[in-house]
């Protein structure tokens, strides 16, 4: 196998999204955000097992509307193309290592200075392992070739890396909004999904142009997001939603900094 060519966020995104119009994202953010409150909401509402509607938005409302996206404005090839990344591996392999158990280890490392680390133990990184990979390859891989592959590239082409990415992450907030009423307090619910949104986005903006365009590795990354919390006490997960924001917004400084962008 030949190893992908380095590219930045800018040349991913321009290689086959410039032309992208703006109707076109308009019709997928309110395909993505109507289903996330639709079906969401009623798991939340009628207090249904969750896993089944979560599977339904990530394949019916972020997936199934990309490709059908893409395909509409570039035809087979574009989807192909789309396809390619979501199982392309990164330009250096250590990118998978890094995505998988760079965020989980900071996070850990922080909560265990804090009086607030979960013991490594056997039982433990089992647990982590499982919900890991489980989230990469069924969810979040593909949840990522709708954000990151089809909606957040446009969006970085159009408003530049970092106005792109807060949109995204808006949007990324959005879809999850009935689940901040599904229990705790809604308001700070709200505000752990901006940080989170905001936090990812920006990190996955980087990860995407350092690693080829490898959504495979963007995947992994917001699954160790998502499998952090097994290795923490619960009341501590603030812990992992500041170090996502601060990694993110370092990320933001740092692809600023190289093209100079506002």
């Amino acid at each position: 196998m030949t190893t992908p060519v380095p590219q930045h966020p800018h040349r991913i995104a321009r290689r086959s999204d410039s032309a992208a119009p703006a109707r076109n994202l308009l019709v997928y953010a309110s395909v993505a955000v109507l289903s996330g409150w639709v079906l969401l909401g009623a798991a939340v509402a009628l207090n249904l097992p969750m896993e089944v509607f979560l599977l339904a938005v990530n394949f019916l409302g972020l997936l199934l509307p990309a490709i059908l996206l893409t395909w509409r404005e570039g035809g087979g090839v574009a989807v192909r193309r789309l396809l390619r990344d979501a199982v392309r591996l990164p330009v250096h392999w250590w990118w998978l290592p890094v995505a998988g158990l760079g965020l989980p280890a900071v996070v850990w490392s922080f909560s265990a200075a804090l009086g607030a680390a979960q013991p490594l133990t056997l039982a433990v990184l089992s647990g982590f392992a499982v919900q890991l990979l489980s989230s990469w390859l069924i969810i979040n891989i593909w949840e990522e070739t709708g954000w990151t592959g089809y909606f957040q590239r446009r969006a970085m082409v159009r408003w530049g890396t970092i106005g792109g990415s807060l949109l995204t992450a808006l949007l990324f907030a959005a879809i999850h909004l009935p689940l901040a009423f599904a229990g705790g307090n809604v308001l700070v619910n709200i505000a752990s999904l901006l940080i989170a949104g905001v936090g990812l986005r920006l990190l996955i903006a980087g990860v995407d142009g350092w690693t080829g365009g490898s959504l495979l590795t963007v995947g992994l990354l917001h699954a160790s997001f998502n499998a952090t919390p097994a290795l923490i006490d619960p009341s501590h997960d603030w812990i992992r939603l500041a170090v996502t924001l601060v990694a993110g917004l370092a990320v933001a400084l740092v692809l600023r900094r190289r093209r100079g962008e506002a």
